[in-house]
């Protein structure tokens, strides 16, 4: 075109119409770049087109299931938020249910008609088992002697740049990690000793002031049903108002740049689709947004007789999710590392699991245990767990089809590769039924009655904490990589400075990031909360 490229943000302000994107992945990065595409930009949303490889729209986010056969809810994936720019998002996007209202209107009336009453607070975090039965531990307060609170001062006040590829337990001694301070964002988070000591000083600066709220759902947002129901359906509903293109089973499997020498600009679209390769042509006006690798990758569900499939291998070759980010990469360092992420699979798996009970059973005895309404608390952690389970008991109900009689829980387990302490056998090698026996067992509920009426479907995840590994500055790339002109790159591996991944937060914040730099929008994104030195002191003092 003859443009100069530092001009060209510009240009597509100026004119929006002339912009076609490309949103590469229907997760929630890509779906919120389409909101704002069209709603901040004046892209028209015929101009936006979704490529995804699978045959269904949503991505990490779907949640899925029955009565019968049990219900499904996605790691992460909890019945509430956090964040300002998802309630940006929320309130740019209308009410499917509600005319005239905003997503945000309808999350808001929700929390006004039926969160606990004010004096319905989560009371207990987590369970030990005492010389009577399980009792609840104390979680209040920093819960932690003087040297470890010097330490963390001492960690808050590091830059990254001295605390980059280093672990957690490189920084702190072996009895740190039993007091009960670790355990709370250990669980909180799904932080593990051998993460990212920088990805634990994020979470430190951004919820030191809060980690005590953040399980009272009294003081949380809360979405009706599960997010996938409440966020990303109307999400696509609206996008689909609107004309975007969506495109099933079309994947990306590579981007082509205008020259081998100047990987800056990209010009062509390498994609499968129906069986054949296209090659579709990329304007410099235009842009291209990728969602990069994907926590999901060789996910394995079991059932509630059997355990997930032994597919836990993430081997390079074989990792189709990733392989545009490998290609990426093979290009230049400045698109990142993912072979990094790939390769630590011990460090980084996950078993997560839904229970789908019949009646009130379950409930009833969480509430008497803890003396918790359900749907007040956020989590439960099982202490002495050697699997180190954590469960949620959210409001009920959870799906839009879930039935009066049905109740459904979410739990995850950060150490699956363990014997447990009722199943002398990994998690890992456990049935949905297996893994609720042990849960029960902790909690002193009757098994027998519990196993009889319900449903549990385990998932293994190998990458589902890979964000938190220890790396370098230049593993994960920039939302816009360095010198590039039309590309953008979001989800979790995307390195968006002083924010905490693996968040539905952080990736509707790179989303919008992308947008505003692209189209040069003088947009301000909400500030990342930090805690400020004279908070930290008073904490920690």
């Amino acid at each position: 075109m003859g443009e100069n490229q530092n001009n060209i943000p510009s240009i597509r302000n100026d004119h929006p119409s002339d912009v076609q994107a490309w949103l590469i992945g229907s997760g929630i990065a890509s779906i919120t770049a389409a909101v704002h595409l069209i709603r901040d930009a004046g892209v028209p949303g015929s101009n936006i087109h979704i490529l995804d490889e699978h045959a269904h729209l949503g991505g990490g986010m779907e949640s899925f299931g029955n009565a019968q056969e049990g219900y499904f809810l996605p790691f992460e994936c909890h019945p509430y938020f956090h964040g300002g720019c998802i309630e940006n998002l929320l309130g740019a996007v209308p009410s499917i249910t509600q005319q005239g209202k905003s997503l945000l209107d309808t999350v808001y009336a929700f929390e006004r008609t039926e969160r606990p009453a004010p004096k319905q607070t989560a009371l207990t975090r987590a369970v030990k088992r005492g010389d009577f039965g399980p009792e609840a531990v104390r979680t209040e307060g920093i819960n932690v002697g003087l040297k470890h609170r010097l330490e963390l001062i001492k960690l808050l006040l590091q830059s990254e740049e001295e605390l980059e590829s280093k672990t957690i337990d490189s920084f702190f001694d072996p009895p740190f990690f039993e007091t009960v301070f670790w355990m709370l964002w250990s669980t909180t988070f799904a932080l593990q000793p051998y993460h990212s000591v920088v990805e634990f000083q994020r979470h430190l600066r951004k919820y030191l002031e809060e980690i005590q709220s953040l399980n009272n759902l009294k003081v949380m947002n809360r979405t009706r049903f599960n997010l996938y129901e409440s966020v990303t359906i109307p999400i696509i509903h609206y996008l689909e108002s609107k004309e975007v293109d969506f495109r099933l089973n079309a994947k990306v499997t590579d981007l082509r740049f205008s020259s081998e020498s100047d990987l800056n600009t990209v010009s062509e679209i390498e994609l499968m689709s129906n069986g054949a390769q296209h090659l579709v042509p990329v304007s410099p006006r235009d842009v291209v947004i990728t969602t990069l690798g994907s926590t999901a990758l060789g996910a394995t569900f079991g059932s509630n007789i059997s355990p997930p499939p032994r597919r836990y291998g993430t081997n390079r070759h074989a990792s189709r999710e990733w392989e545009l980010w490998e290609k990426l990469s093979s290009k230049s360092a400045k698109f990142g590392n993912p072979a990094l992420f790939l390769s630590h699979t011990k460090q980084s798996m996950v078993v997560i699991f839904t229970t789908t009970f019949l009646g009130m059973e379950f409930l009833q005895l969480y509430e008497k245990l803890t003396q918790d309404s359900p749907g007040t608390g956020a989590l439960l952690t099982l202490t002495q767990s050697n699997w180190l389970i954590t469960i949620s008991i959210p409001h009920q109900p959870l799906f839009s089809n879930q039935p009066a009689d049905i109740n459904v829980i979410y739990g995850y387990a950060l150490n699956p590769t363990v014997e447990g302490n009722y199943m002398k056998k990994p998690m890992l090698a456990c049935s949905g039924e297996e893994i609720l026996l042990e849960t029960l067992s902790h909690l002193d509920f009757p098994v027998s009655s519990m196993l009889a009426t319900s449903k549990t479907i385990p998932c293994a995840m190998p990458l589902g904490t890979a964000p938190f590994l220890a790396h370098s500055r230049q593993d994960r790339p920039a939302v816009i990589p360095e010198g590039t002109t039309n590309i953008a790159c979001v989800g979790q591996f995307a390195e968006i400075p002083e924010d905490t991944t693996l968040t539905v937060e952080y990736s509707v914040r790179g989303a919008k990031l992308a947008v505003n730099e692209l189209m040069g929008l003088p947009d301000a994104l909400p500030k990342i909360r930090k805690s400020l030195l004279l908070e930290v002191f008073d904490l920690m003092l």
